[in-house]
């Protein structure tokens, strides 16, 4: 053959071997009818997983040989790691958006030719996108947890106030909710309005203070047009203010006891035990925290609403824990834990979670009947506008949190400096992999 036609086969055996390559890691198995035996991880209950697969099972034969375990929560990211370097992980594993810093170069990304970007944006909630790369999909989303607003009626009603609130502004106005509702002894707060100000016995607080951001229009990571993670985070406002300045302002001065809105402080018991006590008014936790609300004090008359917004302006969002399911690249058996990864994500088992469990769906297209639950359909509408940001390092942005609040309360920096600082942690924190 002539050095030209060497080439042109050369070329086509080089295709030939790719197209083998991709059908046989992605396009074999959803060409296929089985999975094979495919291994799940994750935190989520056994109860709960074995439900879901005992009841999809009914109806797709495929699902015979997947089976789940649960990890500890506590230990749950070294475990992985470690298996998954031993080569004794699983084929799927459950991950949050807070936790992919750690295995997003440890994930084999679901590409467009599997499903489509289309398809996910149109199946998920806008909260999903943070699983988006330009090669695809590091997970598929499975569930959604979003912040909402806890209150109690009765705190409420003594107070003379009907209604939840549904601007942030009602706690700062002059004679607020704060000046309503705070009750004291010997000049010590016995009674709080809300448990914001400080970090270390306000459960969440390092997603409240993302709401916050967030609605101000300060996320805190974003993806560059290569995909690359990258920090946004102190760069929104103008003036010389930041947008995220003003978040941490306003979310501090609940601690202080020269403002009217002091509500909090480090010496009181835990947010969660203080709502559940009765000695909270409003407490913002997660949607999956309502059974536990309700079985820690019976005699606890509450309600749920969607977290305030800001008045007349901003996107209307709430902090949300994005769940999904991720094939690592240790896996066994990549083929069917696709397959299981879209059968686990697609609507008959988001029909089956959302029955279940009482949780809003990771899903768009999967109805929900909330008229005879108040409660879920302030799930289901958080859910809809719920956001989030991919964490670096869980742990390392927790002490970033922490240090901008507390330097902040102490009187060791202003909130410019404050934000500034923790901005430049965050640009030193960033991954360059994935």
């Amino acid at each position: 053959m002539s050095t030209f036609q060497l080439i042109v086969v050369s070329l086509f055996v080089g295709f030939i071997v790719v197209g083998v390559g991709v059908f046989a890691l992605f396009g074999g198995a959803f060409g296929g009818g089985g999975t094979g035996a495919v291994t799940i991880w994750g935190t989520t209950t056994q109860e709960q997983v074995d439900y879901l697969l005992d009841s999809m099972r009914s109806v797709d034969n495929s699902l015979q040989d997947v089976h789940y375990v649960e990890q500890k929560s506590e230990r749950y990211e070294q475990t992985l790691l470690n298996a998954m370097a031993a080569g004794t992980g699983p084929d799927l594993f459950l991950i949050t958006q807070e936790q992919l810093g750690a295995f997003g170069d440890k994930v084999v990304p679901i590409p467009f030719g599997t499903v489509s970007q289309s398809q996910f944006l149109s199946s998920y909630v806008d909260e999903g996108q943070l699983f988006l790369t330009p090669q695809g999909s590091l997970a598929l989303p499975f569930a959604i947890d979003p912040l909402v607003m806890y209150w109690n009626r009765d705190i409420f009603a003594a107070a003379g106030i009907a209604q939840a609130p549904r601007y942030w502004s009602e706690f700062t106005a002059q004679n607020g909710l704060p000046a309503k509702i705070n009750a004291y002894a010997n000049s010590q707060i016995t009674r709080s309005t809300v448990a914001l100000g400080v970090w270390n016995n306000i459960d969440h607080a390092k997603a409240i203070l993302s709401t916050l951001f967030m609605q101000a229009g300060e996320p805190v990571t974003a993806r560059n047009a290569q995909g690359a993670l990258m920090t946004v985070f102190g760069t929104a406002g103008s003036g010389g203010g930041s947008a995220a300045e003003s978040a941490l302002r306003f979310y501090t001065e609940f601690a202080n006891p020269s403002k009217t809105t002091y509500s909090w402080n480090r010496s009181l018991p835990r947010s969660s035990d203080a709502f559940a006590g009765g000695t909270l008014a409003v407490y913002f936790g997660f949607a999956s925290e309502f059974n536990n609300i309700a079985q820690q004090n019976p005699n606890l008359r509450f309600g749920v609403a969607q977290v305030p917004q800001l008045q007349g302006g901003g996107a209307q969002l709430t902090y949300g824990v994005l769940t999904g399911l991720a094939i690592p690249r240790s896996a066994k058996n990549i083929q069917g834990a696709a397959v299981v990864a879209q059968k686990l994500t697609g609507p008959v088992a988001a029909g089956v979670m959302v029955a279940q469990s009482g949780m809003p769906s990771a899903r768009r297209d999967v109805p929900q009947s909330t008229a005879s639950s108040a409660a879920a359909d302030v799930f289901a509408r958080s859910a809809l506008v719920a956001r989030g940001w991919v964490d670096p390092n869980q742990a390392a942005t927790d002490a970033v949190f922490k240090t901008m609040i507390e330097s902040v309360i102490s009187g060791a920096s202003e909130p410019t400096q404050a934000v500034s600082e923790a901005a430049q942690e965050f640009v030193r924190l960033l991954p360059q992999s994935f």
